[in-house]
């Protein structure tokens, strides 16, 4: 088990998803160390954060996921984000990962699944996120 503090920031138009997402990291050991409604409110999140990781929806309003993910990047290189779309929407997630995402996850979703998948993120050094 890692001694250190792990911090995911939670970006999603759903109360009830970020609820979720928070339950999720918080079960596996995650402090949620900020969350958001749209891009506005990321970018400012992370900015006032010290987020190890960000889970993002695809589809965060205004403009989505592919539209923020290089602003997030920028803001701070090396950031793991996992995306998380929709079933029908594995296009947005190969291109998100072309951008620079460290992995995704389609809904619906189990807990074990997006557990399991913050930790591999989180273990992926940016090098080999490409």
């Amino acid at each position: 088990m890692e001694s250190e503090t792990r911090r995911v920031l939670v970006l999603d138009d759903g109360p009830v998803e970020r609820a979720a997402f928070a339950r999720f990291a918080r079960s596996a050991g995650w402090v949620v160390a900020g969350e958001a409604a749209d891009a506005a409110g990321a970018l400012e999140a992370l900015a006032e954060s010290n987020a190890e990781l960000v889970v993002l929806d695809g589809r965060l309003p205004p403009d989505g996921a592919l539209a923020l993910l290089p602003r997030l990047l920028e803001a701070r290189p090396g950031l793991p984000v996992l995306i998380v779309v929709a079933l029908d929407e594995a296009p947005l997630l190969r291109e998100a990962v072309k951008l620079g995402a460290a992995g995704g996850l389609q809904r619906p979703l189990l807990p074990a699944q997006v557990v399991e998948q913050l930790g591999r993120v989180a273990r992926t050094p940016p090098a080999r996120r490409e």
